[in-house]
């Protein structure tokens, strides 16, 4: 049994060679700031025990927000797109401007009562290529996304909050458009909706090859919108992102 194993961790590590399969690993640095639409919540969200229903964006003052995101891509045999990312965020809101607050089976009343919003979350995706010419890219796959979710509100040392840790599958995208030889136009995404909430993570922007061969220069627009409607928990939220970050890819012939 050992051997049979053996031959097979020897066949994987043959078959993914460098030497043998025509690959190219990616690694994608974004940053940028982050902006609130609306972020609406209620917990609990029961019929006989509905929490308050109040705005983070409209019911609080927003607090000036960085984000940084990372993803790791690994193209084998120009088909094949194996992707890896890690997406923290967390958005501080204070001064609450509601005279009082249900929240978690808490009461907060009165002055002082802050918010944090924090949606991390972790991904791994496959995509095929399907178009690829001189002008078009287009990918298509899968996601899991793995999230670490949590809303809480403090009022001195009055304090509750809802997690959430699960996973959800989605649709993974990438569309590339070259209209010329060094100016790329990039379309890509995660996104799927279901009964009971949905999720969209999707960037539009361009890249542009800067002095040294291999690195790209990143810009443009980022959205992330969704949420669910449970018993345990109501929260939709969109959050807009001005995004600029580095593209260096590493090729292996």
């Amino acid at each position: 049994m050992e051997k049979l194993q053996l031959r097979i961790l020897f066949l994987i590590l043959f078959l993914t060679s460098p030497h043998l399969v025509k690959s190219q690993f990616r690694l994608n640095l974004e940053s940028g700031a982050a902006f609130s639409q609306y972020n609406d919540v209620r917990v609990p969200n029961g019929d006989s025990n509905a929490g308050t229903l109040f705005s983070l964006q409209d019911d609080f003052k927003t607090q000036p927000t960085a984000f940084f995101r990372l993803e790791m891509s690994y193209l084998i045999n120009d088909k094949h797109t194996i992707e890896l990312t890690a997406a923290p965020l967390q958005i501080g809101y204070q001064d609450s401007q509601l005279e009082e607050i249900n929240f978690a089976e808490i009461l907060f009343s009165g002055e002082g009562i802050d918010g944090t919003y924090q949606f991390n979350t972790y991904r791994a995706s496959y995509r095929y290529r399907l178009v690829d010419n001189d002008q078009w890219i287009l990918d298509l796959g899968a996601t899991i996304l793995a999230r670490d979710a949590r809303i809480a509100l403090t009022q001195g040392e009055l304090q509750a909050e809802d997690t959430d840790l699960g996973f959800v599958p989605l649709v993974s995208f990438n569309l590339n458009y070259t209209p010329k030889d060094k100016l790329s136009l990039v379309l890509k995404g995660d996104a799927l909706v279901g009964p009971q909430g949905r999720a969209e993570d999707i960037f539009a922007g361009i890249q542009y090859p800067v002095w040294k061969p291999g690195l790209q220069l990143k810009a443009g627009y980022r959205l992330i919108e969704g949420g669910a409607d449970v018993d345990q928990v109501y929260n939709f939220a969109y959050i807009h992102f001005a995004s600029v970050g580095l593209v260096y890819d590493f090729s292996f012939n």
